[in-house]
């Protein structure tokens, strides 16, 4: 009797256990694979597929493409042998596409039968695959971001020598063909700032705005640029959260976004624009990354249009990935809003569901500053005056040359040398010049940006103009408050004029 009671008593203790299990689905199976009982989780976790039900065979809980798979390791199990996990499918038809479950099936001990367990990983495997699809635009982010700075330092060349050409005044017909290249010349430069921005490498200008304030300022440009078929409908918190981001690359992301909105919307309908401030307490995973816990800003752009197909969604911020190649499209929209955003710190999210429409989530970190005010226009300066002793610094020979004759041109006074050594050395010589132009990028130990810096401890007074296509060292760096110009390749020979003159006015 009282080695009954003992046995009793240790099956209650292991029914308490095995109920205890909250998280992961368990199961005890009997020798022909069928359930002797179950724990409420997995009754959970099969949802409105088969419940787990005493004297039903555990396969069948399962969906038709792997329950051979778990059949397979259950035998394995009853064999005597513990079986390798399994990946599989619940039955469920209401589970999302990609629902997966880990199986693991091993022997009972001391007894026939086995032990079937088995643990939800959806959550888990969306991460992982986010994380990989981050790494991989990552890596082709380095990649765009190394191959912008020789791209514009050719397309600086280009224009530089079609400008020249142009100021001998040729024929009409020459004329015609230095615009195009001139033109040509300016797409390419375009299409390498949307590679930049997608590298997240690009010189921003953020300050802190309302972006509630922000919205309702370019909605009217929005709608004129949408027409009446696609009505905007905006759902702002107010008085909405504030965030440090560069406004003009704010207005270039909701572009491309509404425009993609209206695009999937042939027919005409509703983009909806929404903002919230959102608190998360624990990590969230969107698109290629995980947001940390904290304060958000959460800016939404919803369209009712066609969705996007499960398979293409992990593609999508991909640069020159688009389906509409055919209709002009250059797959580099949606890059360009991953990369803005991931530079102002913040995270891009999608969800969407094939007929239903789609909306992309916005994550800016939401700081509690002031709004930051727009400084006023400065008063039209003086056009620059009398020659100007000019030390150009540029390791590319063609654009050198094509520089050194806009600033001689000017009537300027110009040393050139190839790099930042070669430049010191001048100096060293007794040349002293009023205005310094670099680049940021060159070979040799020191870059332009530490060229720069250590030129203006020696002499405060001059004016440093640093130029570059592309300069891992200068992204994120206010430039402007050390005391450089900046100007950015490939820009026009009279821009480089401009900024050695004392009438400069940085760009928007």
């Amino acid at each position: 009797m009282t080695a009954r009671r003992d046995g009793e008593g240790e099956e209650a203790a292991f029914q308490r256990l095995f109920q205890s299990e909250e998280s992961v689905g368990l199961a005890v199976l009997g020798t022909d694979g069928r359930i002797r009982f179950a724990n409420q989780a997995l009754g959970r976790l099969c949802g409105a597929g088969p419940l787990p039900t005493a004297g039903e065979l555990a396969a069948p809980l399962f969906s038709a493409e792997t329950r051979a798979a778990v059949a397979g390791a259950i035998a394995t199990a009853l064999g005597g042998q513990a079986a390798p996990v399994v990946t599989a499918r619940l039955a469920d038809p209401g589970l999302p596409a990609d629902s997966m479950v880990e199986v693991f099936c091993r022997p009972l001990r001391g007894e026939p039968g086995a032990l079937l367990r088995i643990a939800d990983v959806t959550a888990r495997r969306r991460i992982e695959a986010q994380l990989e699809q981050g790494a991989r635009l990552q890596s082709v982010g380095q990649l765009a971001g190394g191959l912008a700075h020789d791209f514009n330092n050719l397309l600086a060349a280009i224009s530089g020598a079609a400008e020249a050409s142009l100021a001998r005044q040729p024929d009409a017909a020459t004329v015609e063909d230095l615009r195009q290249i001139l033109d040509s010349a300016a797409r390419g430069a375009r299409l390498v700032r949307q590679l930049l921005a997608f590298a997240s490498q690009q010189s921003l200008a953020p300050r802190v705005v309302a972006l509630r304030q922000a919205v309702q300022q370019i909605a009217p440009l929005l709608q004129r640029l949408l027409g009446r078929r696609h009505p905007i409908e905006l759902s702002l918190a107010d008085p909405g959260p504030r965030v440090r981001v560069d406004p003009t690359q704010l207005d270039q992301v909701l572009l491309n976004l509404v425009v993609n909105a209206r695009d999937a919307m042939p027919n005409g309908g509703t983009i909806r624009v929404s903002l919230a401030a959102v608190r998360l307490t624990e990590e969230t995973p969107v698109q290629g990354s995980i947001v940390p816990p904290g304060e958000w800003a959460v800016l939404a752009v919803e369209d009712q249009g066609r969705g996007i197909p499960r398979e293409m969604i992990s593609r999508i911020f991909e640069p020159f990935y688009t389906t509409r190649r055919g209709e002009g499209g250059t797959g580099l929209g949606l890059s360009t809003v991953l990369g803005v955003l991931r530079q102002s710190g913040g995270h891009v999210g999608v969800a969407s569901r094939p007929g239903s429409g789609t909306v992309f989530h916005l994550w800016f970190p939401a700081v509690h500053e002031e709004v930051e005010q727009v400084a006023a226009p400065r008063a039209e300066s003086a056009a620059p005056s009398g020659l100007r002793r000019v030390l150009l610094v540029e390791d590319e020979t063609p654009l050198r040359r094509l520089a050194v004759r806009a600033l001689t041109a000017a009537g300027h006074e110009v040393r050139e040398a190839e790099d930042a050594e070669d430049a010191l050395a001048i100096l060293e010589d007794g040349f002293v010049p009023e205005v310094m132009v670099s680049d940021v990028t060159m070979p040799g130990e020191m870059d332009g940006l530490a060229l720069g810096e250590a030129v203006k401890a020696r002499y405060p007074e001059m004016t440093i103009v640093l130029v570059s296509g592309y300069a891992q060292r200068a992204v994120g760096v206010n430039l402007a408050a050390r005391g450089f110009r900046f100007l950015g390749k490939p820009f026009r020979m009279a821009e480089l004029v401009a900024a050695v003159g004392d009438g400069w006015e940085a760009p928007e």
